[in-house]
């Protein structure tokens, strides 16, 4: 007999689809409106699996940034694993193209690290800190032993610099297309990666590199 809350052969993707609909239910409503209910019924399956892998709500809400934020350092490992040679820009694209799934993310997790509004603040910070910051740091300072940042620049202000030529385009998304016209679309997110890339790299990169591209 099949024990409660554990999944069987047509429950194998049951934990992907139960991301996925976190992702769409808690950057849409309150942490507090949404339910286990809610959430399997986006996902499609048993209420008991939230259990089964995630503990409870809480335990699924903190793997949901884990997974997104997962997704763009696995695009950025790929890309760099690439034979093709790696570009910055391909940095924006991929993080573009993840978050284009959930546009209000990044707003969430302002809400949850910044505004101390969410539930797993200090959690966030120390995953964050510890998982996901080495990697872009080492990203820049790969970037330097390349001989293409400027050696004089700031580590820490670059990090700040490329986060939020990634991020704050997020923020202002609503205001950017009802007051100037720009909507988030594939076309319109390709143009704004290039764009944020070369602004980066015209400031940041030694001279000689700016119109290498």
């Amino acid at each position: 007999m099949k024990t409660r809350g554990r999944p069987d052969k047509n429950d194998e993707d049951g934990r992907a689809r139960l991301v996925l609909a976190a992702r769409r239910c808690f950057t849409t409503s309150p942490y507090s409106q949404v339910t286990t209910r809610m959430l399997a019924q986006e996902a499609g399956v048993d209420a008991a699996l939230i259990r089964y892998y995630f503990e409870n709500k809480e335990g699924l809400y903190k793997a949901m940034f884990m997974e997104v934020t997962g997704e763009v350092i696995a695009g950025i490992e790929q890309a760099i694993g690439d034979d093709k040679p790696f570009d910055l820009e391909d940095i924006f694209h991929i993080f573009y193209g993840v978050i284009k799934q959930s546009p209000a993310f990044p707003i969430l997790m302002f809400k949850e690290i910044v505004l101390e509004q969410g539930i797993c603040r200090d959690y966030l910070i120390e995953r964050i800190e510890n998982t996901r910051k080495p990697f872009f740091f080492n990203m820049l300072s790969q970037l330097k032993q390349q001989g293409l940042i400027k050696e004089e620049l700031d580590d820490r202000l670059l990090m700040l610099n490329l986060m939020g030529l990634m991020i704050f385009p997020w923020y202002m998304r609503e205001s950017m297309a009802t007051q100037m016209g720009i909507e988030f679309n594939d076309e319109q997110l390709s143009k704004m990666a290039t764009h944020n890339a070369n602004m980066f790299k015209y400031g940041c990169f030694k001279e000689r590199d700016k119109n290498e591209n």
